[in-house]
């Protein structure tokens, strides 16, 4: 008797988490680097505006499109300005759609970077160590998933309610956040009331040195990663005719002065090897 109460149990967990993890490939979690099937690149692909575009992640997110959307059209005519930047964007990230972005023939990229873009968020997962030989895992998650991003970590909770808000998405189940905005022009990057906040000095200076230097890691295996795909991206626009620009985050002066030398070394040296490889200018304006 307690052999099939066991075998049904068994049985019942069997069958539950192959229709979980079959129900999260239909149903994942929404990333913000999810963003080549997005309706804004079928809608723009046509126009006859010229385009100049923005790359990159939060720092260049924050930026205000409509504002320099105004001024450009003040001194040009049939010009546009994109903002398309998304939270924790890498150059792996954005290759991901990087031909959508040159199906809209811009004629000009600006890419903003800084550190976490060629250290791939390194601190994140700094606690997953690089094997020379791969590790094989007994994780039914993985025979599931074709996913490699690092980013991506199944989530119940997220799936269920992704699934709801993909299927009751055009009830009033999910009223859209009050407190939550999107400028013009800026069709990947949303805004919390939070974020318009300014910190003030005495905030500023609690950040430690330890902090600092996890941030800015430039891990040599993953910088090569980061910066092979950031050449492919620069290669494919150049191919189709665009200026690329490259441009290095402003920073707070706190977090300047506490990035170790070695770290900036490095980055500053992959710089190099672009700008000497795609003869690509680039803009330091990180103090």
């Amino acid at each position: 008797m307690n052999k099939t109460i066991l075998i049904s149990i068994l049985i019942a967990l069997t069958f539950s988490f192959l229709l979980f993890y079959t129900f999260h490939e239909f149903f994942p979690p929404q990333k913000a680097s999810d963003i080549k099937d997005h309706p804004f690149f079928a809608e723009n692909k046509n126009s006859d505006s010229e385009k100049i575009l923005l790359l990159g992640g939060s720092g260049a997110a924050q930026l205000n499109s409509t504002m320099i959307n105004q001024l450009l059209n003040k001194n040009y005519e049939n010009h546009v300005f994109y903002n398309l930047a998304y939270n924790a964007d890498t150059p792996k990230q954005r290759y991901k759609s990087v031909n959508e972005t040159g199906m809209l023939k811009p004629k000009l990229v600006l890419y903003g970077i800084t550190y976490f873009d060629l250290n791939g968020f390194f601190w994140i997962n700094k606690s997953k160590n690089i094997q020379p030989l791969p590790t094989i895992e007994l994780n039914p998650a993985k025979l599931f998933s074709s996913h490699d991003d690092a980013f991506l970590e199944i989530n119940p909770k997220e799936t269920t309610l992704n699934f709801i808000r993909e299927s009751f998405g055009d009830t009033d189940l999910f009223p859209k956040k009050v407190n939550r905005f999107q400028l013009e022009n800026s069709p990947f990057s949303f805004f919390d009331e939070y974020q318009t906040i300014i910190a003030n000095d005495n905030d500023l200076k609690k950040i430690s040195s330890e902090h600092v230097k996890n941030m800015v890691k430039q891990n040599e295996v993953i910088k090569k990663e980061q910066v092979g795909y950031l050449k492919e991206i620069i290669r494919m626009l150049q191919n189709n005719d665009t200026e690329v620009i490259i441009f290095v985050f402003p920073q707070q002066k706190y977090f300047l002065d506490l990035v170790p030398e070695d770290d900036k070394a490095i980055f500053y040296a992959s710089l190099e090897e672009i700008k000497s490889e795609f003869n690509v200018k680039i803009y330091d304006l990180s103090d």
